[in-house]
């Protein structure tokens, strides 16, 4: 034809051979002995095996031996609980510092669900419907014992999940002594007040 181009011949091959290209597979196959990292054999938990005694994968631990988290020290820190009760009081020093690390931890985790105030109130909360955070300023949570908020945090409660692998012991407290001052805060007397923020809500006072 006047004006056009003839292709090529080694277009034309190329162009044949393109329905036959494979799109299942473009590599070479595996060596199949690396099927073994996605095949492997192993026990699983509550199995059978008959090497070990009573046949059973799952063995007891060695004595003296204990978990990789177990935390050490006296048990009144570590899990908020002594002589099978919680703790009536927060067992570290509780200083400035601390109340402060408390109030940076608590609105970092605790205040978008239960509000900066404690009081429940917060844009997440508004979205849950089936159950809704606690007002930490109420009565019942102000008559619990400090080991046992402490041990909600580490341990979570409910819908509420576990804060043990972002708070630290110590952390933990600190939230605790935050929250107490955050109900102490909501309740207090203005003659039990400092005097230098006694003087500071008179000049505020109309």
């Amino acid at each position: 034809m006047t004006g056009s181009r003839a292709c090529p011949p080694a277009v034309l091959v190329l162009a044949g051979l393109l329905p036959a290209c494979r799109t299942d597979q473009t590599f070479i196959t595996p060596d199949p002995h690396l099927n073994r990292m996605l095949v492997q054999e192993k026990v699983t938990a509550y199995s059978d095996n008959p090497v070990l005694p009573r046949g059973m994968a799952m063995q007891q631990p060695p004595d003296g031996t204990l978990p990789v988290d177990t935390s050490l020290g006296p048990p009144a820190v570590s899990t908020g609980v002594a002589a099978d009760r919680y703790v009536d009081h927060i067992p570290i020093r509780v200083d400035r510092r601390l109340v402060e690390d408390g109030r940076r931890n608590f609105d970092t985790f605790c205040a978008p669900c239960h509000g900066v105030l404690g009081d429940g109130a917060s844009v997440v909360a508004e979205k849950m419907t089936l159950r809704k955070p606690r007002n930490l300023n109420d009565a019942e949570v102000r008559a619990y014992a400090d080991g046992r908020i402490y041990q909600t945090i580490r341990e979570g409660y409910g819908l509420m999940p576990s804060y043990a692998v972002q708070l630290s012991i110590q952390d933990s407290w600190g939230v605790v002594a935050y929250v107490r001052a955050l109900q102490a805060a909501r309740g207090v007397r203005v003659a039990e007040l400092p005097p230098d923020v006694r003087r500071d809500l008179e000049r505020l006072a109309p």
